[in-house]
């Protein structure tokens, strides 16, 4: 069995509730939309989120964490540690393996069954996939690293973190630390248990949506606004070069990670 792990921001944090909780929505359907039904999902959250979407294998852990402020540090623990609880949730269920999700980030629906398939492996880090850019619906496709760029990157034998879950909430620090996507892979290789490259690919990764941790709502709008004549050529030659690397959001892309 795998267990998806979805750290959810809270809601006081939110430039919009509602907006997350959309988010949100998709992303269940997206990781509820696998073509086999040995899963299960934990939502790890402040506060319970407002979905009109249930499904059975969806539950959610409240935890009491305290909030972290406006800076990238803090937000980063935040979720670090809300992923360190839900990996020690999921280990009573006994899963085979689990995956991190951001809760805004899509995932193939193909992902359960080729870990059914391949059940003794250590796990897979996503490097192939999509980028996509919810503000302008524009679809790349990334052929190399884009574990490095999201944490909807890694699935990974559960045994394999069982010396991480002993690590203090206090404790935990992005620097080298297992649940930080930068880093997993090397500190899995380094510990002689290396995980293979998924040989698909497996997410759709979500940016510019307003409530990404990297941009909120309110940098999105205020980095148009800055928009000057000295900086045009340079947009001009960039979207140029987006529209090269870009590609159609299909039907069968739209089925099988479920973004709509």
């Amino acid at each position: 069995m795998v267990i998806f792990i979805i750290p959810l921001k809270s809601a006081q944090l939110s430039s919009s509730w509602e907006r997350v909780c959309q988010l949100l929505e998709r992303t269940l359907k997206s990781v509820c939309n696998q073509t086999s039904d040995n899963f299960e999902v934990i939502i790890v959250c402040h506060e319970k989120p407002e979905l009109s979407f249930s499904h059975p294998k969806v539950h959610c852990l409240s935890v009491d964490l305290p909030l972290p402020g406006d800076d990238y540090v803090s937000k980063e623990k935040d979720k670090m540690c809300k992923m360190l609880l839900g990996m020690i949730e999921a280990c009573s269920m006994n899963p085979s393996h689990i995956m991190f999700v951001d809760a805004d980030d899509c995932v193939s629906n193909r992902l359960v069954e080729f870990v059914e398939q391949n059940i003794h492996k250590n796990g897979w880090f996503i490097g192939k996939g999509y980028e996509y850019r919810e503000d302008i619906q524009q679809l790349k496709y990334r052929n190399k690293d884009l574990h490095l760029r999201t944490n909807t990157s890694h699935i990974i034998r559960i045994d394999l973190l069982k010396p991480d879950l002993t690590i203090p909430l206090e404790e935990v620090r992005r620097e080298k630390f297992i649940l930080y996507h930068r880093d997993t892979a090397d500190i899995l290789k380094n510990r002689g248990t290396p995980l293979e490259e998924l040989p698909f690919p497996g997410m759709v990764y979500i940016t510019d949506n307003g409530e990404n941790m990297w941009w909120s709502q309110s940098q999105i709008s205020s980095g148009k606004k800055e928009f000057n004549l000295k900086n045009k050529l340079q947009s001009y030659l960039k979207k140029v070069y987006q529209s090269m690397i870009t590609r159609p959001l299909t039907p069968e892309i739209k089925q099988e990670f479920y973004l709509y």
